[in-house]
């Protein structure tokens, strides 16, 4: 059963990393992008997708996290009343 988990995970990695790749080869005009203060240089678009999935990522890791850490104090706030 092992051994299936790891085949079809396997699988589901290579063909993200196919998508990705096709992805990235069908989008490779230059865009820049605009933040209204300041206009950052022409990328190609799946440049700026991928910059702003890992973005995406980066928060939503540190939103976690601080959850986390939240609830973890929760609880040993808890623990220590109860004793």
């Amino acid at each position: 059963m092992q051994w299936l988990r790891q085949g079809l995970t396997l699988l589901l990695a290579i063909g993200a990393v196919t998508v990705g790749a096709l992805f990235s080869l069908q989008n490779t005009q230059p865009v820049p992008l605009d933040l209204m203060v300041f206009q950052l240089a022409p990328q190609p678009v799946a440049i700026w997708i991928v910059l702003a999935l890992a973005l995406g990522v980066v928060i939503g890791l540190l939103a976690g996290g601080w959850l986390s850490l939240r609830r973890a104090a929760t609880i040993g706030l808890l623990r220590i009343e109860s004793d």
